[in-house]
């Protein structure tokens, strides 16, 4: 499921980069839940530092309790996310008043993946495009940046292809086929001339 963000509240509890760690540890297997003592050591953190931003993410209905057990008469929560991929309202997006907490939020996603992009880089995790003899390795990494003026028709056209792609990209696979660990950010707006 594809949950349309159209409130500032949700924005903002995207609008950290740490939460959006939490919610892709969570994303990486959607069947599965963690506690906050998983989530910490999948993400090198202390626990501590993760609980406050769990609850922004609960409040928001980013993130929900699947099953709660007690561990030495203490409730330990397993979280689990509350949708499959976000996507962002066209009326909070071109909404003036909103304009901070759009560039908050861009901001956030934007640090966190250029961040896991250097760290892939550094540790040497980015190979090159497998060979037509072996064919066994994930793909290649590609970037592509473009400014371009197009038609307005051809824009539509493309920009219905991405989304698309990205409805194709968001079905989940099943445990056996997923094994190849995928980053992809796509970003598409057309700047309105004031």
């Amino acid at each position: 499921m594809v949950r349309q963000v159209d409130d500032v509240e949700t924005l903002k509890a995207l609008s950290d980069s740490l939460r959006l760690s939490i919610m892709r540890a969570l994303m990486a297997d959607v069947r599965t839940s963690m506690t906050v003592k998983q989530l910490a050591h999948s993400l090198g953190q202390p626990p501590t530092r993760l609980y406050r931003h769990i609850k922004v993410l609960e409040a928001a209905g980013l993130i929900r309790v699947a099953s709660t057990r007690l561990v030495f008469g203490i409730q330990e929560s397993q979280y689990q996310v509350a949708q499959l991929a976000l996507r962002l309202s066209r009326e909070l997006l071109v909404e003036p008043g909103n304009a901070s907490e759009v560039a908050r939020a861009f901001a956030a996603t934007l640090d966190d993946f250029r961040g896991r992009l250097i760290n892939d880089i550094l540790a040497g995790r980015l190979g090159p495009e497998p060979t037509a003899a072996t064919g066994t390795e994930p793909p290649g990494p590609t970037m592509v940046m473009v400014d371009k003026v197009v038609s307005r028709e051809r824009a539509v056209e493309f920009r219905a292809r991405l989304d698309a792609l990205m409805t194709e990209f968001n079905r989940p696979d099943s445990v056996d086929e997923a094994d190849v660990p995928v980053n992809f950010l796509m970003m598409f707006w057309s700047p309105r001339d004031q």
